[in-house]
């Protein structure tokens, strides 16, 4: 356990200053979205009836960590060994971590999510779960907001350069240096499994 709390601070160490160069455009599906979404990232402190949850797909981990990093947000992150490094590596980059998942600790986690959402915490949930299958959107975060009251941000990152490692189950996208992210935030809302899951697909 230390040794993987040791390796994520280091990875979170070197991520934060690497991402430190990326540039980021955020573009709304609804403009009228635009000032919910930043006065909720502007929040640090709990804000019950105010607080959204974000959604986001494995894949665009990478380039959503560093522009939420700071913002006092909750992550919901798996109770593996690698869940251990990313939990670590996360909490360096100024996020709150629940643990559990679809997998292990499904419904601790899930029950904890909804705690900390009710007690007015953001939060964000990587969709398709941490073992896929990509693009698949889990039952969890849709009941979370059901259970909560609170909407879901549906949010998609496209860096313009970048390296997908194609053997991984995700395809994850890691962004070059410098490279230029665009943000793209779905209506903000209340959502099915499946409407998130479509909703997600299209952005």
């Amino acid at each position: 356990m230390l040794l993987q709390k040791m390796a994520g601070l280091l990875a979170g160490f070197l991520y934060k200053n690497y991402s430190s160069t990326y540039r980021y455009e955020v573009v709304f599906e609804d403009p009228a979205d635009k000032k919910i979404f930043f006065e909720d990232l502007s929040t640090r402190d709990a804000n019950p009836g105010n607080n959204l949850i974000y959604a986001c797909f494995h894949q665009d981990d990478l380039s959503c960590l560093p522009y939420f990093s700071g913002k006092n947000i909750c992550i919901l992150i798996s109770q593996s060994k690698d869940g251990q490094i990313l939990a670590s590596a996360v909490e360096h980059m100024g996020y709150q971590t629940v643990r559990g998942s679809s997998h292990r600790g499904g419904v601790a986690g899930l029950l904890a999510g909804m705690r900390k959402v009710k007690e007015g915490n953001k939060m964000t949930i990587a969709v398709d779960g941490p073992r896929g299958p990509i693009y698949k959107v889990k039952e969890g975060i849709t009941a979370v907001s059901e259970k909560s009251g609170r909407p879901i941000v549906p949010v998609r990152g496209y860096p313009s350069r970048r390296i997908i490692f194609e053997k991984s189950w995700n395809k994850a996208t890691l962004p070059l240096p410098f490279t230029k992210i665009v943000l793209k935030i779905g209506k903000i809302g209340f959502y099915s499994t499946e409407e998130l899951e479509q909703k997600m697909r299209t952005l």
